[in-house]
């Protein structure tokens, strides 16, 4: 049974419709305006929508845009209806790949045929994607086999993952240091530089969830689609992530998610902004005292629901001189201190490695130094530290 969206403002038009397309075989869900649509469609995963093409709240090829930025809709078909409808008009619609064209009042016969063939072929190219997806992580399976029967393989691919990870930039009055420690031989921290123009940087911080060959797998494609957000959209940090959790909303395996948090850096007036996105709280260090920055914000990846993104918070200051940003995936909180693995290194155990840092020496070398990172770590580890000198 397929699912059918009816998006038209004219209730009678609606209840006209719905018993037609009932009696045909398809389960209807209906709404009054372009908004309505928008989160129904969203919410529903339609296998067709049939849409007026004057909705009181938006425009046509508005709200075309809006369906069709949305990955999950991007290939959902859209079958038009109209009345008298402007042939300029009606040629943009086209432009996004509108699948066919019925004017009201329609001929229901016709309609009916049309809308099955459209489903049918919709069903099947959903069923495609399925069999290539579940095709993709079965080989992501063998592999992960493959690669932990042959150590020479998975050396190989440990000495490419390692050169692969970005270095930090030097940046006059600026101090960046960086540790990057997987768990084991390959990881699913990420860690990126992403000069936005010449004076602002972004700086991302990333964990994906799992271990081994499919998390390496699944950062480096988290990476890469961050990076690609912040250069499409000029580092707006607030649709940045809302792309990337859209994108990775449907392309991730069930139950995987990316903790991440995402700053830009402007090295011209000193200032600092971010959002965090489930991973630990970004530190402020002022006079070695940490200032844990209390930013809210859920993981990548796990909700498709339209107001996602407003659950998102920023934040942002001035560094000032000696001021330290501190960015850590949860790698070195969770580092255990005891065999029983009952006591964490936790945020407390990083407020002492600063202070103690010697004059001049590196706050997260002295931090991994105290927490025993080498010898006690349970899971990957990232620190990113960046000062103003």
């Amino acid at each position: 049974m397929s699912l059918v969206l009816i998006a038209d403002d004219d209730a009678a038009i609606r209840s006209q419709l719905k018993p037609v397309l009932e009696k045909a075989g398809h389960k209807i869900i209906e709404a009054a305006s372009a908004r309505e649509t928008i989160h129904q469609a969203q919410d529903h995963d339609p296998d067709l929508i049939l849409l007026d093409i004057k909705l009181p709240d938006m425009a046509a090829l508005e709200l075309l845009e809006e369906l069709r930025s949305e990955a999950s809709l991007a290939r959902v078909p859209i079958m038009m209806m109209a009345e008298d409808a402007d042939h300029d008009l009606l040629v943009r619609t086209f432009r996004w790949d509108i699948v066919d064209f019925i004017h009201k009042p329609p001929n229901m016969d016709i309609l009916v045929a049309k809308i099955g063939a459209h489903t049918r072929l919709n069903l099947a190219y959903k069923f495609s994607r399925k069999l290539s997806k579940e095709m993709f992580m079965s080989r992501i399976d063998r592999l992960e086999t493959i690669v932990s029967a042959n150590d020479e393989e998975i050396g190989e691919a440990e000495r490419h993952f390692t050169w692969m990870q970005p270095k930090a930039p030097q940046i006059n009055g600026y101090k960046i240091d960086v540790l990057y420690r997987p768990y084991g031989r390959l990881g699913g921290d990420f860690y990126d530089f992403v000069w936005l123009d010449r004076d602002k940087l972004a700086v991302v911080v990333g964990d994906v969830s799992g271990h081994g060959v499919q998390a390496a797998i699944l950062q480096t494609m988290a990476r890469k689609l961050i990076s690609l957000g912040l250069r499409q959209l000029e580092g707006n940090l607030g649709r940045v992530v809302e792309f990337a959790n859209r994108e990775l909303t449907n392309d991730l395996p069930p139950g995987s998610f990316v903790a991440s948090c995402v700053g830009v850096l402007n090295t011209l007036t000193h200032s600092w902004t971010h959002v965090r996105c489930g991973i630990p709280y970004p530190m402020l260090i002022k006079n070695r005292e940490i200032e844990p920055i209390m930013t809210p914000g859920g993981p990548l990846g796990l909700s498709k629901k339209t107001d996602w993104h407003m659950q998102v918070g920023d934040f942002g200051c001035n560094l000032e001189p000696g001021q330290s940003m501190l960015l850590v995936s949860d790698g070195i909180i969770e580092c255990y201190q005891d065999d029983e693995k009952k006591h964490h290194f936790d945020v407390d155990g990083i407020a002492r490695g600063i202070k103690e840092t010697p004059d001049g020496a590196s706050f997260i070398s002295t931090v991994a130094e105290m927490a025993q990172l080498d010898q006690r770590a349970d899971d990957d580890t990232t620190m990113i530290c960046i000062t103003r000198t």
